[in-house]
């Protein structure tokens, strides 16, 4: 509006439109104030959002990581598909662990993996996630392993005292019959007489031979410690056994990964080396047959594995093979192994098995590195 016009305008119009100039002006501040106000206000809401999602992103990241940690599996899922799973449980296979574990509707459980064991446990999740579960997988492979070596060393050490004890039954009449055969045939005997009792005499000093080999494999084993290379060892008996081998089409390798000290009694170490080889060799019958040696170390233990990819095992031979007097082979005593398995235990050691049929056989054998 211009000056002139405001000054033909009567003075109260005047007034009243300089007045409304005046709250207009007021009121655009106070509008600018408040913009500026707001917009400080915004700017902190702004970076307190900004600094909230970054505090979840580094939560999300922590618990992430922390369940990727965790020593046992952990499993999120609608009853029907995955929808998480941490390191432990990826490696253990959770998607073929759910479809083992969605039949029969329990809760928790152990079960049987390739040559692990599992235990696990189910729960249903809550507030907003109904729908869920959360499935934890423990491996307790080793627990059911030791569980299964004291059963097999208080088995082998019942069946060893009742073969001892028979052994000594035995022995003590064979011993009344070898003297009273002695004395016939010290007497006066035909010559068919004394032809029949020395068939019997043979007989009876057989038996006993067999008896006194049962009552030396059964008693503790007396080592001769002494510090020494187990690798070196391994290798001899190899080079050794090699001919015997490579005359049969098979082909021994040999990785020894641990040079360092061990106590072991040499002479035995090598009965078992040369047991375990003779086995391997005797359980392939395909041509480019395999068989591999390696040393390497386990914390305090050394460990010897021979591999072949002969004709493996059913689970039910694998249970018994160390006892004594079990055999597959249709001249074996039955003997060898039990010796060995209580050789590697007089170390203060043990022996693994794996094996399926028609995949071959792995012996592992955990020796203790100290003299202790």
């Amino acid at each position: 509006m211009h000056l002139a016009t405001l000054r033909d305008m009567p003075a109260t119009e005047t007034q009243i439109l300089q007045n409304a100039f005046q709250e207009f002006s007021r009121a655009s501040d106070s509008i600018i104030n408040y913009y500026a106000v707001l917009e400080n206000q915004i700017r902190e809401l702004k970076k307190e959002v900004e600094e909230k999602n970054r505090e979840l992103t580094r939560a999300g990241e922590y618990l992430y990581n922390l369940l990727n940690s965790l020593p046992v599996g952990v499993v999120v899922t609608n009853t029907a598909d995955v929808l998480f799973a941490n390191k432990a449980a990826q490696k253990l296979g959770s998607t073929e662990f759910l479809s083992r574990l969605n039949n029969g509707g329990r809760k928790s459980g152990e079960l049987k993996n390739g040559t692990g064991y599992y235990r696990w446990k189910r729960e249903n999740l809550e507030s907003g996630f109904e729908s869920k579960e959360v499935i934890v997988l423990e491996d307790v492979t080793e627990v059911e392993r030791m569980k299964e070596r004291v059963e097999r060393d208080d088995r082998l050490m019942a069946m060893g005292e009742m073969a001892a004890r028979i052994a000594h039954e035995i022995k003590n009449p064979l011993g009344s019959m070898e003297l009273f055969l002695s004395m016939l045939l010290d007497g006066k005997l035909k010559a068919k007489e004394k032809e029949y009792a020395n068939y019997i005499l043979f007989g009876v000093k057989t038996v006993d031979r067999i008896i006194n080999n049962i009552l030396t494999y059964t008693k503790p084993k007396t080592l001769a410690l002494c510090e020494g290379t187990l690798s070196r060892v391994v290798r001899d008996t190899v080079d050794f056994m090699k001919v015997s081998a490579e005359t049969r089409g098979i082909t021994l390798r040999l990785n020894a990964d641990f040079e360092g000290p061990c106590y072991f009694d040499p002479d035995l170490m090598k009965l078992v080396l040369m047991n375990f080889i003779s086995n391997a060799i005797e359980a392939i019958s395909r041509p480019e047959g395999v068989i591999v040696i390696d040393v390497k170390e386990e914390r305090e233990r050394a460990v010897i594995t021979i591999t072949d990819n002969g004709t493996g095992m059913s689970e039910e031979v694998q249970k018994n093979i160390f006892n004594p007097f079990f055999t597959t082979k249709d001249k074996g005593v039955g003997l060898g192994l039990f010796i060995v398995y209580n050789i590697i235990k007089a170390h203060g050691g043990y022996v693994e098995v794996e094996s399926a049929e028609g995949s071959g056989t792995s012996f592992s054998l955990y020796i203790p590195k100290d003299e202790a």
